[in-house]
């Protein structure tokens, strides 16, 4: 059985959703639009799919492949313009083949199949409750979707603080991370894989994936997704540039290690700070430890704890405070062993305890001097928001992430925040 698939091409009145990506690709509930319908015309009986894309026919095509997803035989095609149910119907059901009955054997994907009767394109509030209204029947077809309690729906492999309020009704999808104090609903959806950061606040919103959002940041009556920030009740569109309320979790990808200028400034900073082997000397006599404590970290780049070739020596200095200990690490800047903004180095122990995959980015990008869990006043353990925080950075660091995290950590610094 065949059946046609019209993606839409233009829809005015929510311009601001098809800005990256085409709306066929627009997530709802935890799959592209596009997903869903195929999904619907598989279990319908058809075997082959012809998609017909006036916008970015690229992305649908490597969003669908060959269609093994859904057992389908998918075929993506080009056009000029959005052809209308009449006119596809007209150019491509001319030849041979068995086709499903009308209306399925050409779908145009301006309405989901679960309610034929809703428009998706209308306005962005329309959009809005056609999510909200599809929680119920979409979390069976969802693997790992479960109702924790009436109307809210949690996802597989999502952590969320005991401190988090999740009022319903609200759908939490796969691999998010809610952090302490987080307040989400209600009529509130967060897709997969976000990253919401402790006391932030949706509600009436929208979260698309691979979105991070900041600690104490609210989103309300607005879809965030990426560095983007839609009012979905004026259709404004703001981007937003600061990383620490809203950004775009990317694949893990690994910083290149500190360049001259920063192994010169570390070696500089090592010359003009050398008093503070006095003062910890003198705090540290007594305490029958060794002035320069010897410390083995587990080598970035390994996702597990491996053997003692995975493995390098650092030092911290006795007697002194959490930050002021690691001076003798700007020797392994100087050397290129560390960075100045990394994720703080971890035992082989401490390493084997990372669990899952979120957990052990942790270990993808270089140890740095500073880290994003510092910048934020996190313990030097492996709590859960020290972990979260690693995991992040890992995900999405940058130059412009490095230089905000170094600036907050050394204004803690001199506001006496950090020992």
């Amino acid at each position: 059985m065949k059946a046609l698939i019209i993606c839409p091409a233009d829809r005015k009145a929510v311009a601001a959703l098809a800005r990256r990506r085409p709306l066929a690709l627009t997530p709802y509930l935890g799959q592209p639009v596009l997903g869903q319908v195929l999904g619907f015309l598989a279990s319908a009986g058809a075997r082959e799919v012809m998609v017909l894309a006036a916008d970015r026919p690229e992305r649908i095509r490597k969003f669908v492949g060959r269609g093994e997803a859904w057992g389908l035989k998918i075929e993506v095609i080009p056009e000029a313009r959005e052809l209308s149910v009449e006119e596809a119907r007209a150019k491509y059901q001319t030849g041979g083949g068995p086709w499903l009955a009308a209306p399925n054997d050409v779908y145009l994907l301006d309405r989901l199949p679960q309610w034929p009767e809703r428009a998706l394109w209308e306005s962005y509030a329309g959009w809005q409750e056609a999510l909200v209204a599809g929680m119920a029947q979409a979390a069976p077809d969802k693997v790992g979707m479960r109702e924790v309690s009436p109307g809210v729906f949690l996802g597989l492999r999502t952590r969320v603080a005991e401190s988090v309020q999740l009022k319903a009704p609200c759908w939490i999808g796969a691999n998010v991370w809610l952090g302490p104090r987080v307040v989400v609903g209600p009529d509130s959806i967060v897709e997969d894989d976000v990253y919401v950061d402790s006391g932030a606040e949706i509600s009436h919103g929208i979260i698309g994936p691979k979105t991070y959002v900041g600690a104490l940041t609210e989103v309300r009556d607005s879809l965030a997704w990426g560095r983007d920030l839609l009012n979905l009740k004026n259709g404004s569109v703001t981007e937003v540039t600061d990383h620490f309320l809203l950004g775009e979790l990317g694949p893990p990808t690994r910083p290149a290690s500190t360049n001259v200028a920063g192994r010169a400034l570390a070696l500089l900073m090592l010359v003009v700070t050398s008093p503070v082997v006095l003062v910890a000397a003198v705090k540290n006599a007594g305490s029958g430890q060794p002035l320069f404590r010897r410390k083995i970290a587990q080598r970035s780049g390994s996702r597990v704890a491996r053997s003692v070739g995975d493995t390098l020596v650092y030092y911290e200095l006795g007697g002194l405070g959490s930050k002021a200990r690691r001076w003798p690490q700007l020797w392994k800047i100087v050397r290129g062993q560390f960075v100045w903004v990394g994720n703080r180095p971890l035992s082989p122990e401490q390493a084997g305890q990372l669990e899952g995959e979120f957990d052990q980015l942790w270990l993808t990008v270089p140890i740095g001097l500073f880290s994003l869990a510092d910048a934020m006043g996190d313990p030097e353990d492996l709590s859960d928001e020290t972990r979260a925080h690693a995991s992040f950075y890992a995900v999405d660091p940058g130059r412009h992430k490095d230089l905000k995290i170094f600036w907050r950590v050394i204004c803690h610094a001199f506001r006496g925040k950090v020992e």
